[in-house]
């Protein structure tokens, strides 16, 4: 183990992080994730996920309790944190979970099934890596073909004033002093609301910060944090494709600008200079994209006169919160509340809309196409207004389409 795995080790053992329960986090769900590739899985197997740096597990048992049918491995260096995830693990009964002290800049000893991992979850980790292009490298070599890698490091620019907090922290006391030392100077300086410079952006929750937060977010002793270029040129040194941002949203300008001459400007340049401009533009603490290994790429979208052995299924990233109002007893559905990820909240009340979230959220398993555009007819709507509600749930990323057992496109079916 090299001198800066060491420290870093040893710091989260002192400071097992993070803290808090269990909650679930986007571009973590398999299904989705494997959704969006064409590259279709085809073991018989059940699907596998790797969360490589799971910590206290707090987000890997959040994912194993969502998909049970899915086997999980979380690794960590942190002895402590995973004493913890295991005991979460067996206090909630999962046995689709297991745990490995497992070294990220080597991964001697990770149990790696046949053709690789279908998922890898890297959240916040590989930042930490002394040599982060060799960890995202192994990491690399252990996703299957068709497989998934969510990975999220930190954003340089948008964490500029968390750097000012950093930098005034090593000012008082060396990073040669205890851990303990550096926190309590820290957290001293933190409670000075005379000081505004230091608590804007990502650094506004100093007060709220557990002491295992604190120090990971300003006292970690190895991290680096990258700009748009720089997470391309590690993702192409990993031997890795760009599939998509986490939220697409975030980093494309096109979606937050009126009609004129700017916003022309802004779509002639190419995707990767439109996400430099978001980055220089707004608060971005976090790059997080999904990637892929080499031959694989997007999903070519749903083609609504072929959709024989298609399905689709509300998201786990959406919530949907339903407005209803009763007239003579019945319940009748007014509009739908609907947010993805982070996103603001947006009222839907086009009813064709309603219709298909509350079809889709009423049936256990994904919804064979043909027999959703069934039930949306019994309702009242036609075939084209199935089809316009579909596509718009999809460009909001509301709804995915699940990989299912039977032939895609082998016969064909019109709903449209």
């Amino acid at each position: 183990m090299d001198t800066i795995t060491e420290r870093v080790r040893s710091m989260y053992e002192r400071f097992p992080y993070p803290s808090g329960a269990p909650a679930f986090r986007q571009g973590v769900h398999s299904g989705l994730l494997l959704s969006r590739v064409r590259r279709r899985r085809r073991g018989l197997g059940p699907v596998t996920v790797l969360d490589a740096g799971c910590g206290r597990g707090v987000g890997l048992v959040a994912a194993a309790a969502l998909e049970p049918e899915v086997q999980f491995v979380g690794i960590d260096l942190s002895r402590p944190s995973l004493a913890d995830a295991q005991a979460e693990i067996t206090r909630r009964g999962l046995g689709n979970v297991r745990l490995q002290c497992i070294d990220l800049m080597t991964l001697e000893g990770l149990d790696v099934p046949e053709g690789g991992f279908d998922v890898i979850l890297s959240s916040g980790v590989v930042h930490h890596l002394s040599d982060p292009v060799r960890g995202l490298t192994l990491l690399a070599a252990r996703l299957a073909p068709h497989g998934v890698l969510s990975l999220m490091v930190y954003g340089r620019h948008g964490r500029e004033s968390l750097r000012r907090m950093v930098d005034s922290i090593d000012l008082l006391v060396p990073r040669s002093a205890a851990l303990e030392e550096r926190l309590l100077i820290g957290r001293e300086l933190a409670s000075q609301a005379a000081l505004p410079a230091i608590r804007v952006g990502p650094s506004a929750d100093l007060g709220e910060l557990s002491d295992v937060e604190f120090v990971d977010r300003y006292l970690n002793v190895n991290e680096t944090s990258y700009d748009v270029e720089g997470f391309f040129r590690l993702i192409e040194a990993a031997g890795l494709s760009f599939l998509r941002w986490s939220e697409p949203a975030d980093w494309e300008p096109l979606a937050h600008l009126p009609p004129g001459p700017l916003r022309e400007r802004v779509r002639a340049l190419p995707a990767r200079q439109r996400a430099r401009l978001m980055e220089l533009w707004n608060w971005m603490p976090r790059l997080e994209a999904q990637l892929v290994a080499p031959g694989n790429g997007p999903r070519p979208a749903l083609d609504l006169r072929r959709v024989r052995g298609e399905s689709l299924a509300i998201s786990p990233e959406c919530t949907v919160e339903r407005v209803e109002r009763f007239v003579g007893g019945a319940a009748r559905l007014e509009r739908l509340s609907l947010r993805v990820r982070r996103r603001k909240p947006q009222s839907v009340q086009e009813p064709v809309i309603c219709e298909l979230l509350a079809f889709l959220a009423s049936q256990p398993q994904p919804v064979p196409l043909p027999r959703l555009q069934a039930a949306i007819s019994a309702a009242g709507h036609s075939p084209a207004d199935c089809g316009e509600g579909i596509r718009r749930l999809l460009d909001w990323d509301a709804v995915y389409r699940p990989w299912g057992d039977g032939p895609l496109n082998g016969v064909q079916e019109s709903i449209i």
